[in-house]
This record gives C-alpha cells, sequence and structure tokens, in this order.
C-alpha cells in the first residue's frame, strides 16, 4: 500500500508461511467496506436500538478478486487482513476457497475515467451483514448445473450433505 502523497510504501504483503498458497494471482479490483456501505442510517448512535454491531465495519478487513495464472475464465474472490496495517502488514487468505464469482456486466469506476467522480459503491456480486456480533459474506457465485437432473457437479465437489 503507497501513500500517494510522499510515494512510500506503508504496507505490504507479509512474505514466508503467511503468504497465499500457490502464488500467481492477479488482483484486478478491491473492496474495504465501510460504515455506509452496510449501515442505512435508521438507527442512529445513542438511540435505544444502537449496538455494537452498528459500529461495524471497521476497516480492518477487505477484498482483492482477480483470476489466476493460467486461468483467466473468471474471478475469483481472497480475503485482505488489514487489521495490522497500521504496523505496515497486510495479509492476503485464500479463505474461501477457489469460488468463481459472477461478475457478468460488472464494470469498474476506474474505467469510466469520464464519469463525474462520486462516492464509491461496493461491487454488486459482494453483500456484507452482521447480527448479534456475527458477521456474514454473501457472494454471487457461478454455478453449473446439470438441465435433465438438476445436479450440480460444483456441489458435489464440495459434498455438501443433504443437497442433490
Amino acid at each position: 500500500m503507497l501513500d500517494l502523497a510522499s510515494r512510500s510504501v506503508i504496507a505490504e504483503e507479509v512474505d514466508g508461511p503467511d503468504a497465499p498458497p500457490g502464488g500467481g494471482f492477479c488482483p484486478v479490483g478491491f473492496y474495504v467496506p465501510d460504515w455506509w456501505d452496510v449501515n442505512d442510517e435508521s438507527v442512529i448512535p445513542g438511540s435505544e436500538y444502537w449496538d455494537a454491531d452498528y459500529e461495524w465495519p471497521n476497516g480492518d478487513f477487505g477484498f482483492v478478486w482477480g483470476c489466476h495464472w493460467g486461468d483467466d475464465s473468471s474471478w475469483k474472490i481472497q480475503y485482505l487482513d488489514l487489521s495490522r496495517i497500521d504496523r505496515g502488514v497486510i495479509r492476503r487468505e485464500e479463505r474461501f476457497g477457489y469460488v468463481e464469482l459472477a461478475t457478468f456486466g460488472y464494470e469498474s469506476p476506474c474505467f469510466r475515467p469520464e464519469a463525474a467522480i462520486q462516492k464509491s459503491t461496493p461491487p454488486p456480486f459482494i453483500q456484507l451483514s452482521r447480527h448479534d456480533g456475527r458477521t456474514q459474506v454473501t457472494f454471487a457465485v457461478e454455478m453449473l448445473f446439470d438441465l435433465e437432473t438438476g445436479i450440480s457437479p460444483e456441489w458435489q465437489r464440495r459434498k455438501i450433505a443433504n443437497i442433490k
């Protein structure tokens, strides 16, 4: 991560045992959720309905998506651990496995220089929620199904119980 004003490196990925396995990941976009992405202002600080879940997110995580070298057929997602960024450390993890994102029609705002600068919006293929201290993420993913049987080889590959 660079500080654009000073042009200095302020944080970088950890090499060694904490580095993501396999290498060859080519990032094309990233997303660090902020408060406005997941809260709708219906509950205000200090109200009787305010709780710790409304204090989230706090910038300690994010996502990066891209392709693996030699497999540019779809974008995959990785987790960014930003909890130690103040110490100059960023960790990237393949926490979710080899998930193929459904990004059809998505166009990065970076590729539209003629568009007016405005508040950035979360990518449509990542949705976050938090309730009772538990954080969840929903990804729009590509899945193949056999039209005649309705069976998905992806679900069989993952050995998810009770799903045909």
